[in-house]
């Protein structure tokens, strides 16, 4: 069990020191954002928004996901936090200050999330704000982030990518 122990944090030391100077500026800049969105409580979720940056787009560098060439970009997942379209108009309606993207059309509104960082990590948060407000748990609220109620294999990615972000934030890597 030790020598187990051992494996996986070396591991996870070489997947953090696999991290591209790009990366840790998605990552630190999604923190940064973060960081300026409490919740009604006071609490902010870096960790958890960081977290699911590296496990929706490895931290940037996949920034489009679920595109099949006969869906419409507008229906793809976008950005370093992987939001659709219709995630970040639900979002909209429910945080005043994001209401300004219901002035964007679909397209506008998908170059936006496509190329920035911060409006993408905006978003994200207040969606797990939302999403943590109405399910009050957790695994539940993380489940959701990605579509379902129930999701325990992605939840578990994000706990282990959560493992990483804490590895780079001892490191000094991440603030």
């Amino acid at each position: 069990m030790r020598f187990l122990s051992l494996m996986l944090l070396f591991a996870l030391s070489l997947l953090a020191d696999a991290m591209t100077p790009k990366q840790l500026h998605v990552l630190q800049t999604v923190r940064d954002v973060a960081k300026s969105i409490p919740d009604k409580h006071g609490n902010t979720y870096e960790n958890t928004v960081s977290a699911i940056c590296l496990t929706e787009s490895s931290a940037g560098k996949n920034t489009i996901g679920d595109f099949k060439h006969k869906k419409s970009f507008t229906k793809a997942s976008l950005g370093p936090m992987q939001i659709q379209v219709a995630t970040a108009r639900h979002v909209s309606q429910n945080v005043k200050k994001l209401r300004w993207l219901n002035n964007l059309s679909d397209v506008q509104l998908a170059g936006r999330l496509l190329g920035d960082i911060k409006l993408s990590a905006k978003i994200a948060t207040h969606y797990v704000i939302l999403l943590q407000e109405k399910r009050l748990d957790h695994f539940y609220a993380i489940s959701g982030y990605n579509g379902g109620f129930h999701n325990r294999p992605y939840y578990n990615r994000v706990m282990k990518n959560m493992e990483v972000v804490n590895r780079l934030i001892s490191s000094g890597k991440l603030s």
